[in-house]
């Protein structure tokens, strides 16, 4: 729309105008709506309170308290936890029984004092490490320099949120036996007690997978924001102005899926307790945990009872193989279950199956000798798809035994007179296990056939005594993976141990049994422990992270600005609008702060910065204005001063006013040095602060002055007119109008740019502000007319006569 299209609603505004100046009063005065103790403070304490015991009830429902019988006075206690305010200690004790042990030696000192060496274990790692988070307790008064609000400086406050979090996680930690009884009282956990009955948890497992998934759920939260920040940091600097808010968006997206699918792809590495990291120090030796033999087996229960109910298995009493794998962690080194105690009945000694078995009882005989073979199997019939990928080679144990009826003969162990070496071979003669006087061994083979040979030799008064009996026995045995009766099976063997020597079962259940894969593979013991310790950590600098974007977000908004505020009036002393308005104050910071409204309108702020000048909290009121204002834009019409001319210089923005204006060619420029009048010209004495204005104000004598100044000092400078420049926009921007804004800014940045000057002059404070900071003139110095005369060497302390008015 046009200047000319603008003229009717232009007349329509400035009559609006001057009737509300006309009909306003002499003085305003403040509604307070400041919030009373009553119902307001009350009402607030009375919801906090209530959301307070809501949280405590909601605990105490999901993570009920175990009740057990009535504390014994003459009895120790099962557990001793100290109060709760020193959870945090007794954890670092606890965390040090995982942390490395030594034995320091105290050299002279220890001589003086009597301790030769030093202890360094589990307490004094829990004493050490105390003092870490009671000495940083310590240091905030002495840092900083200053009180300050948390969204002052993010990163203390997040530095002091990680803080508490470690603290927080610490303690947890210290209670971790209590977490494992809460972890097993689950509807899915199952064990017998002590009389040989089932029982089973009562809580929900969704509530324990929840607690457990949540570090690291903030572990993927981290790792999302460490993503975000650093792809938006790398393209921001790399795309400079061509990287906008539709990018930002599009990295925070993919950073959210790849860290989701991250998280996501890792969960075993902490389901399972860190497995690969030692399970954070609560691995000591991998070796005992790939040793272990415990197996899952059928398990007669003492009698029937509801759970036994549940599952199905009260018919015959009988809790089947495959349920023990989900209560209870078997074989953490294998990948399927191996039939360490036989169950199937995979070994059969008389035919040389899977096993060796040689006894015999000497008396006259001196010496023994055996040589036999046996087979390690991997039977089509029991495994038609061959073993597991995992079971390349067979756990075999090769032990033997010798002793005599008497353990000593004249004071002289009978052990120490007989001696034995026993070999195994393959079959290409190749020995693959031997040792003496039966220390015995476990290797692992492959499947095929094996040759030993076993010698046996007595000797001493052993030896000379005939009827001394002497026992010899060799046993070797090969342990297969446990099979198992699959689904397809029928009810009454599902889930239980194949017991292939049972012509009944196996009849009944055909072919459908199999391998175990363990889900224990891998798992840590003390999964538990392990994640609490790193729960510890990562988790905490999450906690730390999410604080620090929050409080940055919160220093982007007025919120942050008008919370610095202390109250101390500087504001309102410094602020030119209050010496027109009747006496009263500006509706600045501190009211704003207070939810008080003196009846100025938000247009009238200036927007000098004289506020922010003025405060020791240095609050950018000029910020406040912007954000306001911008949310004003699109809502009901406001009470907008100089309504005429922001009429005018909105349509004034458009292109097709663009014809109105001087093109470069055809403008007078012989100088490299441009002065901008601002919208004066377009103003009369009514229109400028009309509602406080007195008398005659031509201020169209202010270019008339500063070119008078510029003959003074002998400097040419060239005139850009209103004839040539749009208005700066200043008014625009700060009603929030950014889009009319936008539109002058880029005609008149290539309009100056166009004209050849280095330097750019105003009179006009909001012009001069507008050019200096929000446009892009990097090739163009900006300044103001008092700034340029200082600059030209002009005496600003030239006076006039005292008779002058």
């Amino acid at each position: 729309m046009g200047l000319v299209e603008n003229l009717g609603r232009v007349a329509s505004s400035y009559m609006d105008e001057k009737e509300k100046l006309q009909s306003t009063g002499d003085k305003r005065k403040r509604t307070r709506l400041g919030h009373g103790f009553w119902p307001h403070e009350v009402l607030r304490d009375i919801l906090i309170f209530a959301f307070m015991g809501a949280v405590l009830l909601y605990y105490a429902w999901i993570i009920p308290p175990p009740l057990h019988g009535a504390a014994d006075p003459y009895a120790q206690a099962g557990f001793v936890f100290p109060d709760w305010y020193v959870l945090f200690s007794y954890g670092y004790l606890r965390w040090g029984e995982y942390l490395p042990q030594f034995t320091v030696p105290t050299g002279f000192i220890g001589e003086i004092v009597g301790q030769p060496v030093f202890p360094w274990n589990a307490a004094w790692w829990g004493a050490a490490l105390t003092g870490i988070p009671v000495g940083i307790l310590v240091l905030p008064p002495f840092l900083g320099g200053r009180e300050k609000r948390p969204v002052e400086d993010p990163w203390f406050a997040a530095a002091g949120a990680v803080y508490l979090a470690h603290i927080w996680f610490i303690s947890v930690f210290s209670i971790n036996i209590f977490l494992e009884l809460y972890h097993k009282n689950r509807s899915d956990y199952c064990k017998l007690d002590s009389h040989g009955d089932l029982l089973c948890g009562v809580r929900e497992p969704w509530i324990a997978e929840a607690f457990n998934a949540l570090p690291w759920a903030m572990t993927g939260i981290l790792l999302w924001i460490c993503i975000y920040f650093g792809a938006r940091m790398v393209l921001s600097k790399a795309w400079g102005s061509a990287f906008t808010p539709n990018h930002a968006k599009q990295i925070l997206v993919g950073a959210l899926i790849l860290s989701t699918a991250a998280t996501v792809a890792t969960w075993d590495t902490y389901d399972k307790g860190f497995w690969g990291a030692r399970g954070l120090g609560t691995i000591s030796d991998y070796g005992e945990l790939e040793e272990m033999r415990t197996q899952p087996v059928d398990v007669h229960v003492h009698d029937t009872n509801e759970f036994t109910d549940k599952f199905g298995w009260s018919e015959d009493a009988t809790v089947p193989t495959t349920a023990w794998l989900d209560w209870v962690i078997y074989q953490p080194g294998q990948e399927v279950i191996i039939d360490f105690f036989d169950s199937n009945g995979h070994q059969i000694p008389a035919d040389g199956i899977n096993s060796a078995f040689e006894s015999t009882t000497l008396t006259e005989d001196d010496s023994y000798s055996v040589s036999d073979s046996f087979t390690i199997t991997e039977d089509p019939v029991l495994f038609p798809d061959g073993h597991h990928e995992s079971v390349t080679k067979i756990t075999t144990d090769i032990a033997c035994e010798h002793r005599a009826e008497e353990r000593k003969i004249n004071d002289v162990k009978t052990d120490t007179m007989i001696s034995s070496t026993l070999t195994v071979t393959n079959s290409n003669d190749k020995v693959v296990a031997q040792f003496n006087d039966c220390v015995g061994t476990s290797v692992d083979l492959a499947v095929g056939t094996y040759h030993y040979d076993f010698d046996v030799t007595i000797t001493g008064p052993l030896a000379l005594n005939d009827t001394m009996m002497k026992e010899i026995k060799l046993e070797i045995a090969s342990f297969q993976p446990l099979l198992v009766w699959n689904s397809a099976a029928p009810g009454s063997l599902e889930g239980k141990t194949v017991n292939l020597s049972s012509t009944a079962d196996m009849a009944l259940g055909g072919s459908n049994y199999g391998q175990i894969e363990n889900p224990g593979y891998h798992m840590n013991p003390k999964s538990l422990d392990a994640k609490l310790i790193y729960a510890m950590f990562i988790p905490c600098l999450t906690f730390g992270a999410m604080v620090f974007i929050l409080l940055r977000s919160m220093a982007r908004g007025y919120e942050f600005e008008m919370n610095k505020c202390y109250g101390c009036d500087l504001c309102d002393d410094a602020c030119p609008v209050r010496l027109f308005n009747g006496g009263d104050k500006l509706n600045i910071i501190y009211n704003s702060w207070n939810n008080e409204d003196d009846g100025v309108p938000m247009y009238s702020c200036l927007t000098c910065t004289a506020c922010t000048n003025a405060c020791p909290q240095l609050v950018d009121y000029d910020s406040y204005v912007d954000i306001r204002r911008g949310l004003i834009v699109g809502g009901p019409q406001a009470e907008i001063p100089h309504t005429v001319l922001q009429a005018v210089l909105a349509a004034e923005a458009e292109e097709d006013a663009d014809q109105d204006f001087v093109s470069v060619e055809d403008y007078p420029i012989d100088s490299n040095i441009g002065y901008y009048p601002g919208c004066v010209d377009y103003l009369d004495q009514e229109m400028v602060f009309s509602h406080v204005n007195e008398g005659e104000m031509n201020l169209g004598a202010a270019t008339t002055s500063a070119y008078t100044l510029f003959d003074e000092i002998g400097v040419d400078v060239s005139y850009l007119g209103r004839d040539f420049l749009k208005c700066c926009g200043h008014d625009q921007k700060w009603q929030g109008l950014t889009e009319v804004f936008d539109k002058l800014k880029a005609y008149n940045q290539k309009k100056i740019h166009q004209s050849g000057i280095d330097t750019l002059v105003s009179s006009c404070a909001e012009c001069f502000r507008t050019f200096a900071r929000d446009y892009e003139l990097e090739d163009v110095k900006v300044m103001h007319t008092t700034e340029f005369l200082l600059e030209q060497g002009f005496d600003m302390d030239l006076k006039v006569a005292e008779e002058t008015t």
